[in-house]
């Protein structure tokens, strides 16, 4: 890729994978094209990307195919288990071994996760420690502890774990970043984080891999994401069993992912005699063209950060019909850039898929003005500007910190 002249950020931009995620899991479940699309840009404000992943060998095999899609000037290097170490011998070795590849005097560490775990701080110790001015950026596209507690309750271990693990690397952050308003709030009041070092970076769009113009299957209604509770993608399936018997004989729900309520929900669909089909998660362009073709995309979830492909459907033209839940709720403006389902019952979301099923030009109406909002705001170009500043800001605050720590 060529890049742009840009004013670097810093020598090194190192990202820590969340907690035993690698490269081959993110191709394996269709994200390795859309996770990597921000860093093609990142890489034009850094000499060089080192990854930290929880791979072995198999993922040191990308590096050909991610080295040829950074821009020139920057030199990506993959840090991995290679060796196969127990997970604990592993992040005990990681900080030096990130240590000694990278090169220049100063470096940002970025989290993709809040859950990546406390080996991003330990990185970004060692790197001071070998003389590099180092910025730590804590970034997260959900609250952990909020999705801990509302999975296995707010008095749950698991809950108490993310909420103390979170509140550590937080607070040592020269920034953290939130995907929205709200999380970005909760964090400071949670963890008494100073709002001036908290910012809000959305979640993106690939806008220049988003179909132009697509053909669209008349009736199909899309879902993409986790088949787990949290989902209620059992509420789309009874939705769609509601329709009138015309609707219906013209509806098909394609259902896209895996999870542990699959059987499940396929014993629903065949329960309630809706015509459902399910497949395991695809490749992300693959998955556009799927939201490019479909007539409604579909989501019902209880909770969400900021869901990435609500903004992809939108981003498509597809019309999208969610729960008014937290998370879904901030991301559509009702009636404008798609419909929100109060309550988010199967009978809301089988009224609004009958309207909208039945009025193309209200479809068309919403499908534009969605397509146009998230283009604009989330692309990822734009994305990336707005990520590398608060890169920057890091870097400054860090060196400030450090000066009055001395």
């Amino acid at each position: 890729m060529d890049a742009e002249p840009q004013t670097p950020v810093a020598d090194a931009l190192v990202l820590a994978f969340t907690r035993g995620l690698s490269l081959a899991e993110w191709e394996r479940t269709g994200l390795l094209d859309r996770e990597w699309a921000l860093y093609t840009h990142l890489g034009r404000v850094y000499r060089s990307l080192v990854l930290v992943t929880y791979g072995g060998r198999d993922d040191s095999a990308y590096h050909a195919r991610l080295q040829g899609e950074l821009p020139d000037g920057c030199a990506l290097t993959i840090v991995s288990n290679e060796g196969g170490l127990p997970e604990a011998g592993y992040l005990a070795a990681v900080p030096g071994l990130v240590a000694r590849v990278v090169r220049g005097g100063s470096a940002v560490v970025k989290t993709n996760q809040l859950a990546s775990g406390p080996v991003a701080h330990e990185i970004a110790s060692a790197l001071r420690g070998a003389g590099v001015r180092t910025a730590l950026v804590v970034r997260g596209g959900y609250l952990w502890s909020r999705f801990a507690a509302h999975e296995h309750g707010p008095d749950s271990a698991q809950a108490k774990d993310a909420a103390k693990a979170e509140a550590a690397l937080c607070r040592a952050a020269d920034a953290v970043i939130g995907t929205t308003k709200d999380m970005t709030d909760d964090l400071c009041w949670r963890y008494r984080l100073d709002p001036g070092a908290v910012h809000v970076v959305p979640n993106y769009v690939i806008d220049d891999g988003v179909p132009e113009d697509s053909v669209r299957e008349p009736g199909l209604i899309l879902y993409a994401g986790q088949l787990v509770p949290r989902k209620r993608v059992d509420v789309l399936i009874e939705a769609v069993s509601l329709l009138s018997s015309e609707q219906r004989s013209g509806t098909r729900l394609l259902i896209v992912g895996d999870g542990p309520e699959l059987p499940y929900l396929t014993r629903r669909a065949s329960e309630l005699s809706v015509a459902a089909e399910f497949t395991p998660r695809i490749p992300h362009r693959d998955l556009l063209k799927r939201m490019s073709s479909a007539t409604l995309y579909a989501q019902a979830s209880s909770l969400e950060g900021h869901p990435k492909t609500v903004l992809e459907a939108m981003a498509c033209g597809t019309p999208v019909v969610v729960a008014d839940a937290p998370g879904l709720s901030a991301v559509v403006e009702n009636g404008v850039t798609g419909v929100r389902v109060p309550g988010g019952s199967a009978e809301g979301f089988a009224n609004a898929f009958a309207g909208m099923l039945d009025d193309p030009d209200w479809r068309e109406m919403i499908g534009c003005a969605a397509s146009r909002h998230a283009r604009t705001t989330f692309g990822v170009r734009t994305i990336a500007e707005r990520e590398a500043e608060v890169h920057r800001a890091a870097l400054a605050r860090g060196a400030a910190r450090s000066r009055d720590a001395a």
